[in-house]
């Protein structure tokens, strides 16, 4: 491991002072995957007044010392302001009232009872300076060999300690690609409900981690009773038959594929919009079903249904205001495609916006993928209607309210009286500028005004 310069020197510092300090957790976990680091942890016998003290004589800024509870010190390298250290003493941790933190810390002197309180095996590495590691629980490293994940000690008591990691357990699965071990996938549906203590912030954020990564759908479907405490209506997808010559899997398989479907950006993650409005796009359809007299299966509106659970889950979950915005619209317009004319296009993308319209253009690629071949009849026409998306951005033509040539002041100061008139009749020209009948010069626009509104 090529140990960042700002850590090795922290690490020096305690060494020299006489102290034992590795590095610990996934840095150590993802060096023997073979995968890249981003974060360095470092765990020391020192306790936080020593370690402050030692830091701030070597030039290092400190900067949080409400961390001091837990045993942690944060500092910041005298050189980079960038470049910062989270040290914690040894610890193990007393009572977990609220299934978060801990009531109270005691600073341990060894390794190996440190690794008693941490989450996971693979997490319970320690690895020193020299680049020697040490694996206290005698199952780290072949399980990392063996792509699993358990929790260390009784996984019932782990979880019942700190809720989140039960999701930190799904978030894991996602992202390596590692199966979860028997006992603790068993311990964890057994107390998912304590998820429901956790900050909503805390469950979107590591929420947010699995359905981006590449192997959230799988990891969703092996913990589908811990997901469906965040989103009960995911259970009853599970086995749901839509009845429907379109579909040839459960509506939990066809969500999951959808998902599965989403394209990764260059970080090797999905959209977080588009993750999201793919596991909710069809949620809302067990609660519209029925069934005709042929026995086949009708879903009519299941995207108003959907919507309205997705701004729910948007809501329990606190998505930031931009989120919330671009997953609603996308559950609520998945399955409306638009002639693929210019002008319906056009008036389409006005809608949303050039990006959300791509995000929501990548979304329905994805749900007709997730059909049975008879169901994939749209993919042409989807095909069709981007083409001319991409004729249309490459123009770049007005399609909202500011590129008009014309204001609301101009209006004004034709005459017209301040109110919401003056919005209405900005839209009606748009319209018209959209549909190409009107061009998007000031004089032919003010002249339209003029003779097309009466003045009051």
């Amino acid at each position: 491991m090529i140990i960042p310069v700002h850590i090795k020197r922290v690490m020096d510092i305690l060494k020299d002072a006489g102290y034992q300090v590795y590095i610990v957790g996934g840095a150590v976990r993802d060096y023997l995957r073979g995968v890249d680091i981003n974060d360095y942890d470092l765990t020391t016998d020192a306790v936080p007044e020593t370690v402050a003290s030692l830091m701030e004589g070597a030039g290092f800024k400190i900067i949080d010392n409400n961390s001091f509870k837990f045993g942690t010190v944060v500092v910041i390298a005298p050189e980079d302001n960038n470049a910062k250290a989270e040290i914690t003493t040894f610890r193990s941790d007393l009572g977990y009232a609220d299934a978060r933190h801990p009531d109270e810390v005691l600073f341990a002197r060894s390794i190996e009872e440190d690794a008693a309180r941490r989450d996971f095996t693979v997490n319970a590495l320690y690895m020193d300076a020299d680049g020697d590691i040490k694996d206290p629980t005698g199952q780290g490293k072949k399980e990392i060999e063996a792509k699993l994940i358990r929790a260390v000690g009784d996984p019932a008591t782990r979880f019942r300690e700190d809720a989140l990691r039960i999701l930190r357990a799904v978030r894991f699965e996602a992202q390596t690609g590692f199966g979860i071990e028997k006992e603790t996938s068993l311990a964890m549906m057994g107390n998912a409900i304590l998820l429901k203590k956790i900050s909503a912030e805390r469950i979107f954020a590591e929420l947010t981690k699995t359905v981006t990564a590449p192997g959230g759908p799988r990891a969703i479907r092996d913990s589908l009773e811990v997901m469906s405490v965040i989103i009960p209506e995911l259970a009853i997808q599970k086995g749901f038959d839509q009845r429907s010559k379109y579909h040839d899997r459960d509506l939990l398989t066809h969500t999951l594929d959808v998902l599965d479907g989403v394209p990764v950006n260059e970080d090797g993650l999905k959209d977080t919009a588009i993750a999201y409005a793919a596991l909710l796009h069809d949620i809302g359809k067990p609660e519209v079903f029925t069934v005709d007299e042929f026995g086949f299966g009708h879903m009519k509106k299941h995207t108003v249904a959907g919507v309205k659970i997705a701004e729910r889950v948007a809501d329990e979950l606190k998505f930031p205001k931009q989120l919330r915005h671009e997953v609603t619209e996308m559950v609520l317009y998945h399955d409306s495609f638009p002639p693929s004319d210019k002008k319906s296009v056009k008036l389409f993308i006005s809608m949303f916006g050039f990006e959300l319209t791509q995000k929501l253009f990548m979304l329905q690629r994805a749900d007709i993928l997730a059909h049975s071949e008879l169901g994939m009849g749209r993919l042409t026409k989807l095909g069709e209607i981007m083409a001319v998306y991409d004729v249309i951005k490459e123009e770049d033509p007005c399609l909202t309210v500011r590129q008009l040539a014309i204001s609301g002041r101009d209006i004004l100061e034709m005459g017209y009286p301040e109110g919401p008139e003056v919005g209405k009749i900005l839209s009606h020209v748009l319209d018209k500028v959209i549909a190409e009948t009107l061009p998007n010069n000031k004089e032919d626009l003010l002249d339209y005004v003029k003779s097309t509104f009466e003045q009051k």
